[in-house]
This record gives structure tokens, sequence and C-alpha cells, in this order.
């Protein structure tokens, strides 16, 4: 039998990278989202605060991610050898979800500015 916080390193540990790479595609999003809007929306068009956006995005984030080795442990009773096997792939789907998720809003305003025939 494997102690529950064995799950709770494993998840911790890659915490950082997740943030990281969530970073990254965020910025990306970002980028895309401000150079798309410009072209897509009146330039006196107000979204508001996007400081408040990212920093709420970033804890709904990290608190999913926590949910991952909650999860984990319920799953498998406190027994994290049950759920070892597992784990990596949970992660893998986790993070292509979240990098999914933190894409969306490029695709979406990509959408829009097309819908209006790219003006």
């Amino acid at each position: 039998m494997k102690q529950p916080w064995d799950a709770v390193a494993w998840w911790e540990i890659r915490r950082i990278p997740f943030n990281l790479l969530i970073l990254a595609v965020g910025l990306l999003s970002g980028f895309i989202v401000v150079l798309i809007g410009s072209h897509a929306f009146k330039p006196d068009l107000d979204f508001g605060s996007p400081f408040v956006v990212v920093a709420m995005y970033a804890v709904a984030a990290n608190v999913c991610y926590t949910l991952g080795w909650i999860t984990e442990l319920l799953w498998a009773w406190g027994n994290t050898a049950k759920t070892s096997a597992i784990r990596p792939k949970v992660f893998r789907v986790g993070l292509v979800f979240s990098a999914s998720l933190t894409l969306l809003p490029a695709l979406v305003i990509s959408l829009i500015w097309a819908a209006r025939g790219f003006r």
C-alpha cells in the first residue's frame, strides 16, 4: 500500500510545469485575442480589465489541478498503489483539456472575425 502523500507529491511536483505550459498557451491565446480583436471589433469597445479575468482563470485552473490528486485519493480510498499506473494518463488528459480551454477565446474570436468576413 502506497501512502496518500505519494500521490499528492507526484501531482504537486508537476504543478509548476503545468502552470508554465498553461501560461505559455494563455499568452498565445491572449495575443491572438488582442490581435484579431482589434480587427473584429471597434477600437473604442471596452471589455473590462483583463487582469481580473486572468487572475480568476489562474486561480480556477489551480483549483481544478488540485482536484487531480483529491479525486485520485477518493478513487483509491487512500491506497494510491491502485491508481499510480493511470496517474500519468489522467495528468495528460487534464493538461490537454486545460490547454484547449485556454485556447478557446482565441478560437471564438477568430470564428467571430471570420463570420464578419475578416473585416
